[in-house]
């Protein structure tokens, strides 16, 4: 089976960056509810600084769309433009370890771990849990 999501993308977005995060990953996703991408902040980096962390496959595409001049997509007409536009201004593909003034993306072969991107990125989760999936505000694992 082939599929054209051939890369691993990992995002730290500041907690301060959330709800523009959000709205970016709505501009340069598939779905309307790519809003909802960026929850709960459950990562912290070595200072402490929170960061919410999605992990996803994507395709190779990504980075240069991610660098494009974004447009509001069919399947969101309503995105909040400047908020998408805040939100890429401020990310860095590849750049190493998460800090609050970035959107930290690290991009790979999709066979490569969120766990290895959370690595890199230098942050751990909260309650020491390094699984972009978990919550813990319940202790269960939901679905991304």
């Amino acid at each position: 089976m082939t599929t054209e999501y051939k890369q691993r993308a990992t995002i730290a977005s500041p907690v301060t960056h959330i709800a523009d995060a959000n709205q970016l990953a709505l501009a340069l996703g598939e779905s309307s509810a790519d809003d909802q991408t960026f929850g709960a902040a459950n990562y912290q980096d070595a200072e402490g600084n929170l960061y919410a962390v999605a992990s996803t496959v994507a395709k190779p595409v990504f980075a240069q769309l991610a660098g494009q001049p974004l447009q509001a997509p069919n399947h969101a007409p309503g995105v909040d433009m400047e908020a998408a536009t805040r939100a890429q201004a401020l990310l860095q593909i590849n750049g190493g370890i998460a800090t609050p003034n970035v959107i930290a993306v690290i991009l790979s072969a999709r066979t490569e771990s969120a766990q290895d991107h959370i690595a890199v990125l230098g942050l751990t989760g909260l309650d020491g849990n390094n699984d972009p999936n978990f919550d813990p505000s319940d202790l269960t694992w939901s679905e991304y």
